[in-house]
């Protein structure tokens, strides 16, 4: 499936390079706008980040994300600032299909799984975000300066017990860099976990990386820059 994303911060579609707010690249693009293009483009699934409320929880942006989600028929996820069973009832509330918990879920495993428990699994999105490390796949929390003292491996498996099949993985040196996806790391992560649902995001730059994504298996594939600055459509990205 490919997914199309929007981050959004200071209220305007936005694009960091892997992940840092000081190299943020905005567009000109209205946000309802963009999304009401890609949902009639073919889309299936569509991702949001709240930037903003990712970094600051009392900044989100989440009024203005809804509002322009609002004549959307095309189911969404949505992340970014989601910190307790409040936030995540606002959103299913608001027609999310799924919440994505990404500092959380490594950080405050019990907490999250409490939430899988009351809310259902299906509503769940699990992003981990990765480095390479010489110890194998590291996440990192807090904007991806801290390392988790957990696996990248052992955070799945936890997941998996607790129901979870939905996965997003993604390789922070490849987050925004169209210098093509972390292969690697998916072909590692479905070796070892052959039933999960996992989504690829960061580096997509051409037509051949959706195919080779494809072919290893991943069930969905995550657009966010290549798709703004023009590389190629959704259209041509779903026919790939």
């Amino acid at each position: 499936m490919i997914i199309p994303a929007l981050d959004v911060l200071q209220n305007r579609i936005v694009r960091l390079y892997q992940g840092k707010y000081d190299t943020a690249q905005f567009y000109p693009f209205e946000l309802a706008q963009r999304l009401k293009q890609y949902a009639n483009s073919g889309a299936k699934k569509l991702h949001l980040v709240d930037l903003e409320g990712a970094r600051d929880p009392s900044k989100k942006q989440w009024q203005h994300i809804q509002s322009a989600l609002k004549e959307l028929k095309v189911p969404f996820q949505i992340g970014g600032g989601i910190r307790n069973a409040s936030d995540i009832s606002t959103w299913l509330d608001a027609g999310a299909s799924q919440v994505v918990i990404g500092s959380m879920a490594v950080e405050q495993q019990q907490t999250v799984a409490d939430w899988i428990k009351k809310f259902g699994p299906q509503h769940f999105c699990i992003a981990l975000d990765v480095n390479k490390t010489e110890d194998g796949w590291q996440p990192a929390t807090h904007g991806w300066l801290e390392a988790s003292q957990y696996t990248l491996f052992e955070l799945v498996t936890f997941y998996q017990s607790v129901g979870i099949n939905d996965f997003l993985c993604t390789d922070i040196s490849k987050d925004g860099t169209m210098t093509g996806p972390s292969f690697e790391l998916y072909k590692d992560l479905l070796s070892e976990f052959k039933d999960i649902k996992l989504q690829a995001s960061g580096g997509v730059s051409s037509l051949q990386d959706i195919k080779q994504l494809n072919e290893l298996g991943v069930s969905g594939i995550i657009l966010g820059k290549s798709l703004l600055d023009g590389a190629f459509t959704v259209e041509e990205a779903i026919n790939a």
